[in-house]
């Protein structure tokens, strides 16, 4: 019996929570105007935490568990509206990061993460999955999303991720593993995050959401959706180096992005921007440059490259849905971002760095990848919407 032909993927809502604000649209203009929306957390100060900067969310009630749910309610309901579907005819494919650790060490007996996703999920008719996989966990919940509607396993799906992890748990527990940046830059907090800068030390946490709605792209076009951006590569691999450093040279990381090309169907010199997951530590920028390089080979001087956590920071678990909003705009746009406080770029991570403005290209394709803890790397390729292709 032969298998069905495959689907093409489209994209056609996006909603996000971010340091810039509640929507999408807040966030793509945030990191494309190069701004960063570390901010001090005056409360974190006066608990006398070791790091007082992070990402935080203005608007949401603290310290609850009704924050968490409304760090994923909020951007679902935006990517439904925006695309005009109904959640019954969709799946669900969401990320719990770390907080079910959280969960039992900083707040027993509150919702747990389980709860929160059952709760989420209960309108959702069709599949529902639930990724753990640290850094690089909304990427990879794009991606199963992504190959449920392609293999025709789902009519549609809202994929992506969010966490609160502006709490002291995080902020001792990350400061602890020494990959925060420490608060020397106490009269600007806002560079405390600096991509493959060679003053990097570290990054700032974050919280936030995203979440997109991925449907077949025959669907979209029957029901007149507007079409924001096609997804049409994903791969991943497993580094089994270190629980908190990659290998110098990145060979999982490359291995991920060739397995997303492959995937596509593509080579590498169809890539026309790269958004990095370089968080701004000292082992992981060089490790990512390094396969980057590798991955473009004659064309790396030349293919443009940036990271949006020197903008957004890193919000583990959510990060990969927030840059995949952000890589869909350059995909459609061809608007590439700065990376933020990259003012002096480290020998060791040499690439075509977007740094101080927004650098506009043709409308293509774009990389996006997320390395997370434990090694799990995942990339994902997105395109401009059919008939817009360069």
């Amino acid at each position: 019996m032969s298998a069905a032909p495959a689907e093409r993927v489209v994209i056609t809502g996006c909603g996000a929570l971010s340091p810039f604000g509640t929507t999408a649209a807040h966030l793509v203009a945030g990191v494309a105007s190069g701004r960063s929306g570390i901010r001090r957390l005056p409360r974190a100060a006066e608990m006398g935490l070791p790091v007082t900067a992070a990402g935080e969310i203005a608007g949401l009630p603290l310290d609850t568990p009704e924050r968490d749910l409304e760090m994923s309610r909020r951007p679902i309901a935006e990517a439904l509206a925006q695309a005009g579907l109904a959640p019954a005819r969709a799946g669900l494919v969401w990320t719990t990061g770390l907080d079910t650790f959280r969960d039992a060490l900083e707040a027993p007996g509150a919702t747990s993460a389980g709860a929160r996703f059952a709760a989420l999920a209960q309108s959702f008719g069709g599949p529902r999955r639930m990724i753990a996989t640290a850094c690089s966990a909304a990427t990879q919940a794009i991606g199963e999303a992504f190959h449920l509607v392609r293999r025709g396993r789902a009519a549609a799906c809202v994929a992506g991720g969010a966490t609160a992890m502006v709490t002291p748990f995080y902020l001792i527990g990350f400061s602890w593993l020494q990959v925060l940046a420490a608060d020397q830059d106490a009269d600007d907090p806002a560079q405390a995050c600096r991509p493959f800068d060679r003053a990097r030390r570290g990054f700032a946490l974050a919280e936030g959401g995203a979440a997109l709605v991925l449907e077949p792209l025959a669907a979209a076009r029957a029901r007149g959706a507007t079409i924001l951006a096609e997804i049409v590569g994903f791969g991943t691999s497993q580094d089994a180096y270190d629980l908190n450093r990659p290998p110098p040279d990145g060979a999982a990381a490359e291995l991920c992005m060739r397995r997303a090309l492959d995937d596509a169907g593509l080579v590498a010199d169809a890539i026309g921007a790269v958004n990095a997951h370089a968080t701004g530590t000292r082992a992981g920028d060089p490790a990512e440059a390094a396969a980057l390089r590798r991955l473009l080979g004659a064309r790396w001087p030349r293919t443009p490259v940036s990271s949006a956590k020197g903008a957004l920071g890193h919000s583990i678990s959510a990060a990969g849905a927030l840059e995949a909003v952000v890589a869909i705009e350059t995909a459609r746009t061809g608007v590439v971002p700065p990376t933020a406080n990259l003012e002096q770029p480290d020998e060791d991570c040499a690439l075509d760095h977007v740094v101080g403005a927004a650098r506009t290209i043709a409308p293509g394709r774009v990389l996006s990848c997320s390395f997370g803890m434990g090694g799990q790397n995942a990339a994902l390729i997105f395109a401009p919407p059919p008939g817009a292709d360069a």
